[in-house]
């Protein structure tokens, strides 16, 4: 295989030995320092080599590992530093390896004001009777050339920004800058980090070098102009030539015979400000051909390709048809293991790239950023998220939340969800602390305090994430039953509390499941089977008008939204609803036999409680579970007896005997 040498003194350089490497393609690496090896990911596919050389240097260096005509050179040094690649050419010449030169590509320069400079001695001259102290960050190495040009006082007015390192700092003494004007960092800088520096030693002037986006330079000039101070530009040598760092990568890979697997990166991005993201995120982010989603979490990240896109069936497209890409980052907001899209790309992509590495990477969530706002832990809290559920059911979810927990962290779609979600609560006799944490990690990040007939009339744009506290919250009953006296009965019929709370322990009802209840009358068992659980889906059947009107004035009366009455005749009513997991029948109308026939042809596993009062219907229950052959069969009888006050005694009276017949088909 051809062997690749990668001289590297900018992040092009870095970026391209790790996608090598992380490829599992060995290449020697050269920095000029020990913080150029330092700043070199450690991978067993790389080799570094530390320390300047001259052209023969290189020269013997190249032929003692072994290069020749059929090997490639990578020139992927500091675009001023022409001395050096002219260095790298002539060596690369003599041993009759590929020469290849990466560059940048040209920056962009907004307008405003700035001068810009053919040199850095033109540059110097230009400060002669300037006023205002001066920003350097051209680096160290032409430091004393920069300094040799300016005079004793403008020299005092000087700061210069150097990399952390003894050869930085040596260069900076010995081109007179005092000791307190050497802000000794490392980057990357960011627009309000280099605005802070400007502000904190009060810049008049920043100088740099055209260095293209790796080196930051938008980041200076947009400082610069939204603090209206003047920047001062040196030029990029006109003569450079090459080839930008992907389409290096991508030569490389092809005479090499090469083809990489793809590697798609789900990654959370956090709440949204680039700050709050982890150094993996960012490494990651770097090392990626092409970036997918949100416009907001796009904003930030200069990228060649970058797409708005975050759906799985939108992302596949552009993946298949550029079938050069090696690494794909997806960005999701927040956390990607919260209120996530991840979960669903994971599976989609992964069924339609069946070879991929597919990797997810956490992010900080808003809700992680709340509490910390708020001064609260959230281990002891409940984390609930209403965002994109417009059912009445999330939303009485979450009150129940609320009802029977000190704490709640809850995402909303908008502020729309606030104001209903705090109508309900005002309904419910809940008026609990509220806090809105709007645009959270952004610079137009507020945090406000309401109590919910405050927050009743809530309108704010941008990313909202609500914190509530609940002093008064209730203990959660152990089994949740409701009494006969809660109910409306009027003159239907309804099922008594010990067989209503008997026939619904023997529908042994799970969290998400769909439950008939044939022969609603009252409402009392489909309303109680609900209240057990909001994630329950209930459907209550039945053909007397009477009866309906009074189901629904319960449900009102008891605020259920998820029970739903159906009224017709059972099971000609069953069409287009979701088939159920469990089924009471507590009066079938004579259709018994037709709704397990119904039933039984589209799913099996159903649970069934019956109630009878007669023979006959124990009798037709009885013939169905052999015909079918039933399991879990259970048959009991039932009298109950309530004690009450007549005529000044205390006597028991008995009500009728109910079979209770529970089995699974």
């Amino acid at each position: 295989m051809k062997k690749i040498m990668i001289f590297s003194g900018t992040t092009e350089g870095r970026i391209l030995a790790s996608k090598l490497c992380d490829g599992g393609i060995n290449t020697d690496v050269c920095v000029a320092s020990d913080y150029g090896r330092d700043m070199m990911e450690s991978n067993p596919y790389m080799s570094v080599h530390t320390g300047r050389m001259d052209a023969l240097e290189m020269t013997e260096f190249m032929k003692a590992k072994g290069y020749g005509w059929e090997d490639i050179i990578i020139d992927a040094t500091h675009p001023y530093a022409t001395e050096v690649t002219n260095n790298i050419k002539t060596a690369a010449g003599i041993c009759g390896s590929e020469y290849i030169r990466v560059v940048r590509d040209r920056d962009k320069t907004p307008d405003g004001m700035l001068n810009s400079y053919p040199s850095v001695e033109e540059c110097s001259a230009a400060f002669a009777g300037s006023e205002g102290n001066i920003l350097i960050t051209t680096g160290s190495k032409e430091l004393s050339l920069f300094c040799s040009k300016l005079s004793e006082e403008t020299l005092k007015r000087c700061f210069v920004r150097v990399l952390p390192t003894e050869t930085s700092l040596l260069a900076c003494r010995e081109a007179g800058i005092d000791q307190s004007n050497i802000i000794a960092m490392h980057g990357p800088f960011s627009r309000e980090l280099n605005k802070a520096i400007i502000k904190q030693y009060d810049i008049k002037h920043l100088v740099t070098k055209e260095s293209g986006a790796a080196g930051g330079y938008e980041e200076k000039i947009q400082a610069c102009l939204e603090l209206g101070i003047m920047a001062h530009v040196i030029e990029r040598p006109s003569a450079e030539k090459g080839i930008s760092l992907n389409k290096a990568y991508d030569h490389i890979l092809d005479s090499i015979g090469y083809k990489p697997g793809l590697k798609i990166w789900l990654c959370g991005y956090g709440p949204g400000n680039p700050d709050l993201n982890t150094n993996e995120l960012k490494q990651i982010i770097n090392k990626a051909e092409v970036i997918f989603g949100s416009k907001r979490l796009l904003e930030n990240i200069k990228h060649d390709n970058k797409y708005d896109k975050y759906l799985a069936k939108d992302i596949i497209p552009v993946l298949k048809n550029n079938s050069g890409y090696v690494n794909a980052v997806v960005l999701f907001s927040g956390d990607s293991g919260f209120c996530s899209g991840a979960k669903k790309a994971y599976s989609e992509l992964s069924s339609e790239f069946p070879d991929a590495v597919i990797s997810i990477l956490p992010g900080i969530s808003a809700v992680s950023v709340l509490a910390a706002r708020c001064h609260e832990s959230y281990e002891d809290a409940v984390i609930y998220s209403l965002h994109g559920k417009n059912d009445a059911n999330a939303l009485y979810y979450l009150l129940e939340l609320i009802r029977y927990n000190r704490k709640v962290f809850t995402l909303v779609s908008d502020a729309s969800d606030i104001c209903r979600l705090s109508r309900l609560m005002l309904d419910n006799g809940i008026d609990c602390d509220m806090t809105v944490g709007r645009n959270l990690s952004y610079e137009n990040e507020e945090i406000i305090s309401l109590k919910a007939k405050e927050a009743v009339d809530y309108s704010a744009e941008g990313s909202l994430t609500l914190f509530l506290k609940n002093e008064a919250y209730l203990k959660e009953p152990v089994i949740r039953v409701l009494r006969d006296e809660q109910f409306l009965r009027g003159s239907i019929p309804m099922t008594k509390e010990c067989i209503r709370h008997e026939s619904i322990i023997r529908l042994k009802l799970k969290k998400g499941e769909v439950m008939y209840d044939v022969g609603g009358g009252t409402g009392s068992v489909s309303i109680e089977a609900a209240y057990t659980d909001l994630s329950v889906s209930v459907y209550t059947f039945e053909r007397k008008e009477e009866a309906v009107l009074l189901i629904e004035e319960n449900i009102k009366r008891l605020k259920l939204p998820n029970v739903k009455v159906i009224e017709g005749i059972a099971p000609f009513t069953f069409e287009a609803l979701p088939l159920p997991d469990c089924v009471f029948v507590g009066g079938s109308g004579g259709q018994l036999k037709d709704i397990i026939a119904y039933l039984n042809l589209r799913k099996k596993g159903i649970r069934y409680v019956i109630n009878s009062v007669s023979l006959e219907t124990l009798k037709e229950s009885t013939e169905l579970m052999e015909e079918y052959g039933a399991k879990e069969i259970m048959i009991n009888q039932i009298a109950v007896n309530n004690l009450e006050l007549k005529g000044g005694y205390h006597m028991f009276m008995a009500q009728n005997p109910v079979f209770i017949i529970s089995f699974v088909l």
